[in-house]
């Protein structure tokens, strides 16, 4: 049965869907994630790399093409029988015992790496879309509040007119309006770094740079309890980039098998074919045309030539042992950073959002009222607006960081901690 090729959905989506604008009005991160998985060539490379590696196997367990030849004697051999003009030849070569055993053993190692680099490569894809999916949320927060400040800082400044009029001083008016200036000019800078960031998210998605994209709608905020213990002892079984790495290994030990069985000897068998023309006398066998069986073998006489291909084999191997144990320690490392970061993101969330956020914004409201009634300077009332800017900007900041560090723990475990995740602990 002739094998098909495998395309992936992805790529057939990417086709019927490459101009059509698939997010809507609101773009959410599972949206993007599945965009991402459909349409980045990266990941579509990673996937033909594996499926090539994985066809390559076949390649390596097969036999040897047999070998046909054919002669012909320019001056006709007189023989007893009749001259032969004619010389064919059919022959197989058959590797040594083992060899191709140890050949398909480390193809399929090596196509299990690569399979193993899909993965890791998809973890990747997730986390740069995570990334700039939280970056572009945070600036339209950013954007959102700084345009509430500025209401409000509108709103303050109207109070301080109306106080004006009663006989106040005009600083109040003067202060306002200074702050005014200054919010305005942060929100100018916040709305042009809206395209170089949407160029960042379109980029991982595989769409032109100023191709339009809608604000997120929301990040999906979902406090995790990683047993750091579990994560680090699982690696071996969670991680494609160390699952990657090991069947490396594998891989360098069959090859050492395969270079120590290059020493044996290649066996070819054959079968030979003259034609015999007639001889034109009446003699026994006339024309008879001879078939002979051959037998042949290499010999692999240059052991400084063998030596070598045995140590070098070994050298590889001992690389990949060794690239294998630096990245378990890298990662472990990268594992203690991304927890501290993701522990240290949900303390200032609920920080935030319980505790300083509330009270700063309390703070406000009775300092209006007691600027409003005379008995507080207008310049605490700017600082206590100042404060609460600041705490909601820090609690959207935690907020994006959150996500990005569950992205990052994701990319360095290999689980899944991002789509549809409604998990308390992991």
């Amino acid at each position: 049965m002739k094998k098909r090729l495998l395309i992936p959905a992805f790529f057939t989506a990417a086709l019927l869907s490459s101009y059509a604008d698939p997010f809507g009005t609101h773009l959410t991160l599972q949206a993007a994630l599945e965009a991402g998985a459909e349409n980045n060539p990266q990941l579509q490379a990673a996937f033909y790399r594996w499926k090539g590696y994985e066809e390559n196997i076949a390649v390596q367990k097969a036999l040897p093409d047999p070998a046909f030849t054919y002669g012909y004697y320019f001056e006709s051999v007189e023989t007893r029988v009749g001259p032969q003009n004619h010389q064919f030849r059919l022959a197989q070569t058959f590797p040594g015992f083992g060899k191709r055993a140890a050949k398909k053993a480390a193809a399929t190692a090596l196509a299990a790496a690569y399979g193993e680099n899909y993965k890791q490569e998809k973890l990747n894809l997730d986390f740069a879309i995570t990334q700039a999916y939280a970056e572009l949320y945070y600036l339209k927060r950013s954007i959102d509040i700084t345009q509430d400040r500025i209401r409000l800082i509108r709103d303050l400044e109207k109070v301080a007119r109306t106080r004006y009029k009663s006989g106040s001083p005009m600083a109040p008016i003067l202060q306002a309006q200074v702050e005014l200036g200054r919010l305005e000019d942060r929100l100018s800078s916040l709305n042009d770094l809206r395209q170089p960031q949407v160029a960042r998210l379109n980029a991982a998605l595989n769409r032109p740079a100023d191709a339009p994209l809608p604000w997120p709608a929301e990040i999906p905020y979902v406090r995790i309890a990683p047993d750091e213990e579990a994560l680090l002892e699982n690696l071996n079984h969670t991680s494609p980039s160390l699952a990657a790495l090991a069947r490396n290994v594998e891989r360098g030990v069959h090859q050492v098998a395969l270079a120590r069985r290059e020493r044996l000897p290649d066996f070819t068998l054959g079968v030979q074919y003259i034609q015999t023309d007639d001889a034109g006398t009446p003699v026994s066998d006339n024309g008879k045309d001879p078939i002979m069986g051959t037998i042949g073998i290499n010999i692999p006489l240059w052991a400084g030539k063998n030596s070598a291909r045995v140590a070098a084999a070994n050298y590889q191997r001992t690389a990949a042992e060794l690239t294998l144990q630096n990245r378990e320690r890298t990662l472990e490392a990268d594992i203690k950073r991304t927890l501290y970061n993701l522990r240290d993101a949900d303390r200032k969330i609920n920080l935030y959002a319980e505790s300083l956020i509330p009270k700063a914004e309390q703070s406000l409201e009775v300092n209006r009222t007691a600027y409003e009634a005379g008995q507080m300077e207008f310049i605490n009332l700017m600082d206590a607006e100042r404060i609460l800017l600041e705490f909601q900007l820090a609690y959207e900041r935690a907020l994006a960081d959150h996500l990005k560090h569950r992205a990052d723990l994701s990319r360095l475990t290999g689980l899944d901690l991002l789509h549809g995740a409604n998990h308390e602990t992991y």
